[in-house]
Parts: structure tokens; sequence; C-alpha cells
């Protein structure tokens, strides 16, 4: 017979990541299908790998202007209400850039999505760590960020065959029928989170009461363990904590060098020799052994005593992988470090998000959580501008890869800094 905190644990994993992962999913699909449209698009619409790269980094510009006061208001209002309308904008931002007919009015549109996504990933992060105890969240991250490289696989050839397939009727382009199909999910999918989310474990009627008792006591002892005295608790503390910033500093050079190259993925596969069919197929291998090693990752992140050592191994891993393809290209060996980077980046995602959770609380954590986020999007604004300009100056992707490996170099020396003198994570050990 499970104990209540196993029923327990299990009940609201049920209830709560099903949602998110949906949710999750359907951002990462609106993210990376311009990258499929770039297939087609760029030399529809004249556009230079420059202006697609500066295009596709604005999707940051707004979600850097908005990530922290979104992840505020959700916890303000509460994630059921915010989230929906979260979802339903970014709908209608993707669908417009189906009608986009220059550089200009890309970059706005990529700008508006930014915006309205901003609040999404970390509103996740920020939520979970009100759900779940800590030793079980780097799990229930990974549970949760095994969406990111299923949206590969699944998206990579869903996104290429719309692309084909659909060119011509109405009078649409096959790069619009993508955009506009692949919007849709957000709106029907905010529906849904309306409909099924609780804003916290109190209003939560599927729980029952022991198992609200349960929950409210084991997270109390979560912080008193953590010394919660000590936390920062406020949006001041928080920006005010230079742990706070050094994961702020990490998370942009993982946002430079991992979103740069996921966003230019189909154009250097491309790259490669493979055709425009072929290559959503091929972009799904990396993200396979990604979806695959990801759980390993939560388990290490979880059972290991510094999660940043884990991140540490992570960021080496990335700029080691970024390197070794930028030497092969344009050779398809070049898939093999390709994949080691995707499955590096997918991983460390758990633990590393996992850690701003583990010293901050109440609205602290809201603004700690946004500003690491909205950091990492710095470098999402960042890597595919540089890969997009050192492509066109070079008419290959070798020298732009290798500067975004020099980029994973230096967020893997920050986090071996953040090692030293951080105390090992106590061993909670409280039975239901």
């Amino acid at each position: 017979m499970r104990t209540i905190e196993q029923q327990t644990v299990a009940k609201i994993w049920w209830h709560v990541i099903p949602l998110f992962s949906g949710g999750l999913f359907i951002a990462h699909l609106d993210r990376a299908n311009l990258g499929f449209a770039a297939l087609t698009m760029l030399r529809d619409l004249g556009l230079s790998n420059t202006q697609f790269g500066a295009a596709s980094g604005a999707f940051a510009l707004g979600y850097m202007a908005f990530g922290i006061p979104s992840t505020l208001m959700l916890h303000r209002w509460g994630a059921r209400r915010w989230i929906s309308l979260m979802m339903v904008a970014w709908g209608i931002f993707s669908a417009a850039t189906a009608f986009v007919s220059g550089p200009t009015q890309l970059l706005i549109a990529r700008m508006g999505l930014g915006a309205a996504e901003a609040g999404f990933a970390p509103g996740a992060v920020f939520y979970i760590s009100r759900w779940f105890p800590s030793e079980y969240r780097g799990r229930i991250l990974a549970s949760l960020f095994f969406i990111i490289p299923l949206s590969q696989i699944i998206g990579g050839p869903l996104s290429s065959g719309l692309l084909v397939s659909l060119g011509g009727i109405a009078g649409l382009k096959g790069w619009q029928w993508l955009l506009l199909l692949e919007a849709l999910p957000s709106v029907v999918w905010a529906v849904v989170m309306a409909g099924a989310l609780s804003d916290s474990p109190a209003k939560a009627g599927w729980l029952s009461a022991a198992q609200i008792s349960w929950l409210t006591e084991r997270l109390r002892a979560d912080e008193q363990q953590g010394g919660a005295t000590l936390r920062p608790s406020s949006v001041r503390q928080a920006f005010g904590s230079p742990r706070v910033w050094a994961l702020a500093i990490i998370s942009a050079g993982l946002g430079t060098s991992a979103i740069g190259t996921l966003i230019f993925l189909p154009l250097i596969i491309r790259s490669m020799g493979f055709s425009i069919g072929a290559t959503g197929l091929v972009l799904a291998l990396p993200s396979v052994v990604g979806a695959v090693l990801l759980p390993l990752w939560g388990l290490w992140a979880d059972r290991s005593r510094s999660c940043e050592f884990v991140v540490a191994v992570g960021c080496g891993a990335m700029a080691a992988g970024l390197l070794v393809t930028a030497v092969l290209l344009p050779s398809p060996w070049a898939l093999i470090p390709l994949s080691a980077v995707l499955a590096a980046f997918f991983g460390i995602l758990p633990p590393f998000f996992n850690l701003p959770s583990g010293f901050l609380s109440g609205s602290g954590a809201a603004a700690g959580i946004g500003l690491i986020s909205v950091a990492g999007n710095v470098g999402q604004a960042v890597g595919p501008y540089v890969l997009g300009h050192r492509s066109d100056l070079d008419h290959s992707y070798t020298s732009g890869l290798a500067w975004l490996a020099v980029i994973a170099a230096g967020a893997t020396l920050i986090s071996i800094a953040l090692i030293r003198g951080r105390p090992l994570k106590p061993a909670l050990s409280i039975s239901g």
C-alpha cells in the first residue's frame, strides 16, 4: 500500500505536469517552427540570414520586456487566469507571423510572440516549486522539460510535412500554412488550462484534506531546513542577490549558445546536403538522443549533492559539442556532436531551474526566476544574430558555432565558480 507521500506526489503529478507539458510543447512548437518556415520563407521574402537571425532574436526582446512582470502577475493573479490569457495572446501573434511581408513586420510579430509567452516557462518553474517538495523537483522538472526534445521529434517532421504539402492551397505559401495551423493549439489549450488548473494546493478540490495537510507541512519543512528566514523573499532582495545574477549570466550563456543553434538547426542540417522533406526527419534524431537521456539527468540532479556540478558538466559538454560540430561541418558526421549539444542542453534545464527555488521564496522567487529566464532570452536575441551574421560573412556555419562554443565555455566557468562556497544539499527525510 502506498504512503500518503507517494499518493500525494503521484496525484499532483498527474494533475499538473500534463497541463504544463501541453503548454510547453505548444510554446516550443510556435518558437521552433520559424526555423522550418525559413527553408522557403527567406527566399519568398528576400531575407538574408542576418535579417532572419535578428528577427528570430526579437522574440527575446519581447520576452525580456515582459518576463519579470508576467511572472509577478502570475504570482498575484494566479496561474489559471494568467496562463490562459498568455496562451490566447501568443496564438494570435504566432498566426500573425504568417502574413508578414518583410523583415520589420517579422521582427514585430516575433517580438509580440516573445512578450506573450514571457511568463509561461518561469511561471511553470515557480508553480512547481509551490506544489512539490524539493527532493522531487529535479525529476519533476525533468519530466516537464522532456516535452522540449519531444516537441523537436514531433514538430520537425510535422513542420517539414506541412511546409512541403500545403503550398499553394487558398493562395497561401507552405510556410504560411505551417505558421497558421501550428498557432491554433495554443488557443485550444488555453481553454483546457482555464478549466483544469488550480491556483494553489489549498484550492485543489482533487486533493483530500489529509493530502493538503501533508503537503503543507512538507513544504514548510523544506523552507525551514533551507533557512527560510535568510531566503530572499522580496523583489528587492532577489535583485540584490549575487547568486541570482550569477545564475542569470549562466542563463544568458545557455540561451546564446543553445537557442542560437536550435533556431538555425533546420538550416544547418539542410547545409549537410539533406532535402527539405528529409530535414525534419533528420532533425528529430538529435532530439531523440536528448529525450532518452533527459530522465537520467533529472535523477542525477536529485541524487547529487550539488546541482551546480551537474550544470557545469552540461555546459562543458555543450561547449565541446559545438566546437566539434563546427570542425566537422558540412559533413553529416556533425550530427553526432550536435546530438551531444542538444542532450546536454535539454538535460541541464531541470537542475538549472531547480537552483533558484532552492534559495528564493515568495515574490522573491517569482522575480528571481523571472530575471534568470529573461537573461536567457538576452542570449536568445544574441545567439541567432551571431550565427546568422557569421554565416552571411563566411557562407558557412563554422565560425558562428565556434563563437557559440566559447560562450558555452564561459557559462561552464561561472557554474564551476558557483560550486565553491555553496553548502551541499541537506538530505531531507520526513516520512509520510
